[in-house]
């Protein structure tokens, strides 16, 4: 665990001289993999939904469709158009003695976040991340763990597309020892 969070953290350090351009980019190309890849997608998450109960109240939010996944892309794509957070001026005072201060928005560097059976977490929230200059360590339940795998592997690909360091995102085990 320690050494995927070392290469997340080296990772995000990279996303400093990257421009709004590429960051947009990137998530455009990942609208359009994520729509072209759905039959990938959509099998592993058959092998998900194949271990759950149909009555577990769970098994909606986990399952994805073709229209779902449509949704998904559009949502990503509404990032990239979205203004870029990173620079943004949020406020600017100039004490008596004539210094100027400005607050200023940036990155936090790597962002974590858990979340349940809820695949379409995994691209909202590496789209928001990278949007924002961060990289992002997630951790899915094991009720998605295919499916998570799936996208994850699809964002790194189009990671790697554009040059971009594919450490920018890492999936940890389900478990509940990597939530430790």
């Amino acid at each position: 665990m320690i050494e995927i969070f070392k290469k997340v953290r080296h990772a995000s350090e990279s996303l400093v001289t990257c421009g709004v351009d590429s960051i947009n980019q990137a998530l455009l190309m990942l609208a359009d993999a994520t729509e072209n890849y759905a039959p990938q997608i959509l099998a592993a998450n058959a092998d998900d939904l194949a271990r759950m109960d149909v009555l577990n109240p769970k098994y909606d939010r986990l399952k994805l469709t073709e229209e779902r996944i449509q949704g998904i892309a559009e949502g990503i794509r509404n990032v990239a158009m979205l203004p870029s957070p990173v620079g943004r001026t949020l406020a600017e005072t100039i004490r008596p003695n004539g210094m100027k201060i400005t607050k200023m928005s940036v990155p936090f560097g790597v962002i974590g976040v858990i979340y349940e059976a809820r695949p379409n977490v995994t691209l909202d929230v590496f789209s928001l991340c990278l949007k924002s200059g961060n990289a992002c360590i997630l951790k899915g339940g094991s009720d998605a763990d295919c499916t998570n795998r799936a996208i994850v592997e699809i964002i790194r690909n189009v990671l790697t597309q554009c040059f971009f360091n594919p450490d920018l995102v890492a999936l940890l085990p389900p478990d509940h020892e990597s939530t430790a």
